[in-house]
C-alpha cells in the first residue's frame, strides 16, 4: 500500500494542480476508474507494462499465465497480485512487447477497480438495472460462464459500457441459498437468455463476480 501511495499522492497532486489552473474547480480523477473505451485513467489503451512499473513499482507488476476459461491460460501481467480488492489481470495485444493492453480484468468479491456509476465487482443486478433505467439479458447459472450480461436493452448502461470498439463484459452470480428452492434454481439455470426481472433473478439478485474490460 505504501508504494501505491507514494505513486499515487504526486500523480494526484498534479491532476488537482491542473484542475485549479484550469479555473473549472474540477475534483482530481479517481485513479481506480477505468472508462469503457480505455481513453483516460491510470489504465488505459495506451498504458505499457513500463507505465506500470514507474507508476505501482516493480514488485506489484508480475508476469505470470492469466485464466481465460476453460482451463486454458494466456501470458499476461497482474497487478497487485496478493492484494485481492487491487489485483486486476492484463493480457496484452502483443505479449512480447507489452505496450498496450487487450482486456484488463478483476475478479472475486470486491475491487478497488471500477467503471461508470461505480460498477465493480459486489454491485448487485437490481442496482444494475437501476442505472440501466430498465431490465436486462443474461445467461443462466450453474453452467461455465455463469449470469453473463448479454445485452442491455437500449438502456443506460448501453452506451456507458460500449464505447466504440470497447466494451465492458460482466458476469454475476449468487451463493447457494437456502430460501431458494431447487425449482427455482433450475428455473434460471443453463446456457440460455434470460431477463434481469424474471422473478428467481428478482429473488436472488446475484451480484457481479467477474469485469473485463475489452480495449479498443
Amino acid at each position: 500500500m505504501r508504494c501505491l501511495r507514494n505513486h499515487l499522492v504526486p500523480w494526484l497532486a498534479r491532476c488537482v494542480l491542473l484542475a485549479t489552473v484550469s479555473g473549472f474547480g474540477q475534483a482530481a480523477p479517481d485513479p481506480w476508474l477505468i472508462p469503457a473505451g480505455g481513453q483516460k485513467g491510470l489504465l488505459n489503451a495506451h498504458t505499457s507494462r513500463e507505465d506500470l512499473v514507474r507508476v505501482f513499482g516493480a514488485a506489484n507488476v508480475v508476469d505470470q499465465d492469466v485464466d481465460v476459461g476453460e482451463g486454458e491460460t494466456q501470458p499476461g501481467t497482474v497487478l497487485f497480485p496478493g492484494d485481492s480488492k487491487r489485483a486486476i489481470e492484463i493480457l496484452w495485444k502483443d505479449p512480447s512487447k507489452k505496450t498496450a493492453p487487450a482486456f484488463l480484468t478483476v475478479r472475486g468479491l470486491a475491487s478497488r477497480w471500477k467503471t461508470a456509476h461505480n460498477i465493480s465487482l459486489g454491485t448487485s443486478l437490481k442496482e444494475l438495472e437501476r442505472i440501466n433505467g430498465r431490465p436486462f439479458h443474461l445467461t443462466g447459472f450453474r453452467w461455465d460462464d455463469p449470469g453473463t450480461i448479454t445485452s442491455w436493452e437500449n438502456g443506460v448502461l448501453a452506451t456507458e459500457l460500449v464505447a466504440g470498439r470497447g466494451r465492458i463484459l460482466l458476469r454475476l452470480d449468487s451463493p447457494p441459498r437456502s430460501d431458494v428452492t431447487e425449482k427455482e434454481d433450475l428455473e434460471v439455470a443453463g446456457d440460455r437468455d434470460f431477463s434481469s426481472h424474471h422473478p428467481v433473478m428478482q429473488k436472488i439478485n446475484p451480484r457481479v463476480y467477474e469485469m473485463t474490460w475489452e480495449l479498443p
